[in-house]
């Protein structure tokens, strides 16, 4: 996972892109300096939150490894969908936006739904590297000729995985270029709405 982490900065360095990664809790406690060295090379950092169900909890605990290192997160990701039964977020007045799949979203918080199908999901359901590479490239040529955002999921560890040299992923963000379609973070999207 470090290791991996590594080489998607030095990615990031290559092509110019400022992305943004969400940590989970254990992430923040196994290995901090995994997120220093998000912070230090100008990415945007906010949490994952693996387990919503129990989100209550976690977001405690999480505001308390976040300060550790001197970051207040103002997003979550979760892995699926937020549970329809939790209608609020505790601690909503913390955080600003929830990325996650299409489904419901708790109050108060902007919902960036994940469109384009994860990776780590690709793969479970048999598909190739060079599948999702292709179907991810053709939900962004058409989100693009339609002037629509589309917003890209990978976790460092699943890339390690199935696209250890990152080769799938530079392709992707190639393609982003040639488009012409600004990669940003939703933490920038957030702050364009201030």
């Amino acid at each position: 996972e470090p290791a991996n982490l590594l080489r998607i900065l030095a990615l990031a360095s290559y092509t110019g892109y400022k992305f943004h990664f969400f940590a989970s809790n254990r992430v923040l406690r196994a290995f901090p300096s995994n997120a220093d060295a998000v912070l230090n090379d100008g990415h945007d950092l906010d949490w994952l939150c693996k387990h919503p169900e129990a989100a209550e909890r976690r977001f405690a605990e999480a505001l308390t490894l976040f300060s550790a290192i001197g970051h207040e997160p103002i997003g979550l990701s979760v892995k699926g969908s937020w549970p329809a039964d939790t209608a609020l977020f505790p601690g909503g007045e913390k955080l600003r936006f929830l990325t996650a799949h299409p489904g419901p979203c708790p109050a108060p918080l902007k919902f960036f739904p994940v469109d384009t199908r994860s990776i780590r999901e690709a793969m479970r359901s048999g598909l190739s590297a060079r599948a999702w590479t292709d179907l991810t490239k053709t939900q962004m040529r058409e989100s693009a000729s339609r002037r629509l955002p589309s917003i890209l999921s990978a976790r460092p560890q699943v890339l390690a995985k199935f696209d250890p040299r990152l080769t799938h992923l530079k392709e992707v963000l190639d393609l982003a270029s040639a488009l012409e379609v600004p990669v940003k973070t939703l933490r920038d999207c957030i702050k364009a709405e201030l």
